[in-house]
């Protein structure tokens, strides 16, 4: 009589279950790594903000130069702009010597990031720098620097450094640019710019009214006369403190055409 064959052994599935938890865990743990990180960066996107017209005309820049010139100056600016940038080497110095220093032009600067890696991170790091009134040092060093920080995986150590060196507290500053601060003012300043049609950066405002950007100051000073005829022969005024309160567009569109 034959014998039954043997019966097959089962093989156990406990490695494979044990690979399977190993592997989730190690997943999770990547995870969380990267879900801290990207919280210690600090807020790098804006919060829905809904203004009314009223409350548009008090959203606030950061200005510099005399509260009483005739000539306003807006430029909506993101610092991650390449466009941006070059403005601030090439023609911002030149109009802080001719117009602003000498009393003829108040210059307020306001946030629309266009949405590049870091576009909102440095817009609030700019703000950071102002808490402490070092904006426009603060802000010539972060364009001049834009290829450093532009796709760094940390920029938020860069700019500490770049506010150091503009003379900020420094652990001031990155706490405040690794938290959330200022995200509600640099969302409401980027609903600014599109209640105004700002569609790239940077834009500019003479007294209100928008204008082709400047490719020089000779052109800029066309555009300026257009608009203001009598500011460039106004007497000179003695030199603004080069931080100066933030302002807001209402003032502006109030300030006098010329004088």
């Amino acid at each position: 009589m034959p014998r039954p064959a043997p019966a097959k052994q089962r093989r156990s599935l406990t490695p494979f279950y044990v690979l399977l938890g190993l592997v989730l865990v190690a997943g999770l743990g990547v995870l969380a790594t990267q879900l801290i990180g990207t919280k210690s960066e600090g807020a790098n996107q804006g919060v829905r903000v809904t203004l009314t017209p009223d409350q548009l005309q008090r959203v606030k820049g950061i200005s510099r130069g005399r509260e009483d010139a005739p000539i306003t100056i807006y430029e909506f600016a993101d610092f991650q702009c390449p466009h941006c940038a070059e403005f601030a080497w090439k023609l911002e110095p030149v109009i802080v010597d001719s117009l602003v220093n000498t009393g003829k032009a108040r210059y307020v600067f306001f946030e629309f990031p266009l949405g590049f890696k870091w576009s909102f991170l440095s817009a609030r790091s700019g703000r950071c720098a102002n808490e402490q009134g070092k904006f426009w040092e603060y802000h010539q060093i972060i364009f001049a620097r834009q290829t450093e920080w532009a796709f760094d995986k940390d920029p938020a150590a860069k700019f500490t450094g770049y506010a150091t060196q503009a003379g900020l507290d420094g652990a001031k500053f990155e706490e405040c640019v690794r938290s959330d601060r200022y995200v509600r003012e640099v969302s409401e300043s980027a609903q600014l710019a599109q209640s105004l049609g700002v569609q790239g950066t940077p834009t500019l405002f003479i007294n209100g009214r928008k204008i082709e950007t400047p490719s020089s100051y000779r052109d800029l000073a066309v555009q300026v006369r257009a608009i203001a005829p009598g500011a460039f022969g106004a007497a000179p005024a003695p030199a603004s403190p080069v931080t100066a309160p933030a302002d807001s567009p209402a003032a502006a569109a109030a300030a006098p055409a010329g004088t």
